[in-house]
């Protein structure tokens, strides 16, 4: 645990600034081993051609990726690297063009050797428990936060049977062909919590706190996220003037931003109660409060949060033209949405959309209920340990799924 404790400090003094520029870390911790020090210490290789890290897993997973990324050298070349614990730097050049490359001796019995970022020395991998071990002597230990903003390779992915996270290039709408990342979640596992949050643990109604989506779900212990209700500070937020709708802090146990539900202006609110059953309320004054809504049904209030405009309820398509902004209706971004489908939750994210195009996307995949979340630079979907959209910018609240 100690050891653990200093590697997040060292990491924290060595790379302070990566959570600023997670679009250039891949490129940063090319060739490297990572170990993740803020999860169950899984290992990952920063693979140099495509800049996308592979699970390690165990010994004979780890060997297999190694082999499998391994390039072929010639003998000639070979013997130009210097090989770790000799004096001789060997060709430098060579070494550096080949940082970080896993590369096999294919003259001879195609043994695997590493070539370390930090001294351009090899390594010699041997069997599967010896590369997994110079593999972990080698690594660095990477936050959680961190370790988000390096992609895995492929689009698809599963937890298990109850969520996954799929890339869809083509959802054909009235207005055209849109690409969008989606989440699905199923409320039926019996595992399952669902979590809304508040960087403010009062009411705000100015200078509201924010913090990025992977605070929400370190703190949380979360598998799956997405960033909620959009900020907002001008005429249209009501006569209260709030800076983001009602959102139930789950920690807390209370409604943030309560008052607000007396103003029309807020639209719908989305809610959950223990056992995740869904809930819907078309106008936020149908909903109450918090006492209202688990006095009427019996059970205990577990998440829920109110934003604007609706984009599906009952299967149709009810977009409140007046509830659009200019650049909601013209502008193509990305958009958010959180949705709701036989038992199913969807978090969705359209690429270069404007919110009626969204509405339509939701239309077309037959969604019951669709509420719009906040888009464009607050955009932030997670799945699985990585960002699949974002990181983007600081937001005041999240919906947050963990186990």
């Amino acid at each position: 645990m100690l050891k653990k404790i200093i590697i997040i400090i060292l990491f924290s003094f060595l790379f302070p600034v990566f959570s600023s520029r997670a679009a250039n870390l891949a490129e940063e911790l090319s060739g490297r081993i990572l170990l993740n020090v803020e999860g169950n210490g899984e290992a990952w290789y920063v693979y140099p051609e495509n800049n996308k890290r592979y699970y390690l897993g165990r010994p004979t997973d780890a060997f297999a990726v190694m082999r499998e990324l391994g390039l072929g050298i010639s003998e000639e070349n070979f013997q130009k690297i210097a090989q770790a614990g000799m004096p001789v730097a060997g060709d430098v050049d060579l070494a550096k063009r080949l940082s970080g490359r896993i590369i096999l001796q294919t003259e001879k019995n195609g043994e695997a050797w590493y070539i370390n970022p930090l001294d351009l020395k090899k390594y010699y991998l041997g069997r599967p428990a010896d590369a997994f071990k110079i593999m972990r002597e080698l690594s660095l230990g990477i936050s959680r936060e961190n370790l988000a903003g390096i992609h895995k390779l492929g689009y698809n992915e599963s937890i298990d049977q109850y969520s996954s996270y799929e890339f869809k290039k083509n959802i054909t709408t009235p207005s055209g062909s849109f690409a969008i990342d989606v989440v699905e979640i199923d409320l039926s596992d019996p595992n399952l919590e669902i979590i809304t949050d508040t960087a403010d643990n009062e009411d705000c109604d100015s200078n509201c706190q924010a913090k990025p989506l992977i605070k929400y779900i370190i703190e949380n212990k979360g598998f799956a996220g997405v960033n909620a209700t959009y900020f907002c500070s001008g005429s249209g937020c009501g006569a209260a003037n709030y800076y983001f709708f009602p959102v139930y802090n789950s920690r807390l146990g209370k409604l943030i931003n309560e008052d607000q539900l007396k103003y029309w202006t807020t639209g719908p609110i989305m809610a959950f109660d223990e056992n995740n059953k869904f809930y819907y309320f078309k106008d936020s004054r149908e909903f109450v409060g918090v006492k209202s809504f688990e006095e009427k049904y019996g059970v205990k209030l577990q998440a829920a949060l109110g934003n604007k405009p609706r984009l599906i309820e009952n299967n149709q398509n009810l977009l409140i033209d007046w509830e659009v902004d200019k650049s909601q209706l013209e502008v193509k971004a990305l958009r958010n949405a959180i949705a709701y489908k036989e038992g199913r939750i969807y978090l969705v994210v359209a690429r270069s959309a404007t919110v009626p195009d969204l509405a339509e996307i939701m239309q077309a995949m037959n969604m019951e209920y669709a509420l719009n979340l906040d888009g464009g630079s607050s955009s932030a979907l997670f799945y699985n340990d990585e960002y699949m959209i974002g990181p983007g910018r600081n937001v005041p609240n999240a919906i947050i799924f963990r186990k």
